[in-house]
């Protein structure tokens, strides 16, 4: 490190006052994370990721509500996919933008903190469990061509058990998930993350 290096380098404090105490949380201009400029593109692209998940999810869902010649088996596990992706959208994005990279501790309390992160596997399992679905669902078209298809009850039925066997799965989530003080500062300052 040299001289000019030492001098041109900036600090930001965020700062508020806790039980008498300020805490402030200093970053340099060595900290990328906390550059103006990060901040910016990563709340763009969170705005953008959010509102297009949400946007073309939903549009996904209201096509083959309210088409009839879009109600078909393979269809259904789609809408299931957007269904999951909604959930992730709503529970991940916005929480883990605030706690992660504005405030950097969570806000949110104890039982949220649960509640995200339930949700958050939630998601994370439908989808996969409804893309083992769709696989198998092809595979059987495949390997079997003059066998039955999966009619549309049925379909119903394996989607109702991927939700029941994802929230199944996640279930140890709530309650391995707790507030923690991983650092002095979190300890001084009396401010959490939610870790599991």
């Amino acid at each position: 490190e040299n001289a000019s290096d030492i001098f041109n380098e900036t600090h930001t404090n965020h700062s508020w006052a806790q039980h008498g105490l300020v805490c402030v949380f200093e970053s340099s201009t060595e900290d990328f994370m906390a550059s103006p400029l990060f901040q910016v593109c990563v709340l763009f692209l969170y705005s953008a990721v959010f509102v297009v998940a949400l946007v073309g999810n939903g549009l996904v869902c209201f096509v083959v509500q309210t088409s009839p010649r879009m109600k078909t088996v393979t269809n259904y596990f789609i809408v299931n996919l957007a269904v999951g992706d909604i959930l992730m959208t709503l529970f991940c994005v916005p929480f883990s933008f605030v706690s992660m990279l504005v405030l950097r501790y969570w806000p949110f309390g104890a039982v949220m903190c649960k509640v995200v992160n339930y949700s958050q596997a939630v998601s994370v399992l439908v989808s996969a469990y409804t893309l083992l679905a769709i696989s198998i669902d092809r595979y059987m078209a495949i390997m079997r061509p003059l066998k039955p298809r999966l009619g549309k009850a049925t379909a119903k039925l394996v989607v109702a058990a991927v939700w029941v066997g994802a929230l199944a799965t996640a279930a140890p989530i709530p309650i391995v998930s707790q507030l923690q003080r991983p650092s002095p500062w979190h300890e001084a300052c009396e401010v959490d993350i939610c870790g599991e």
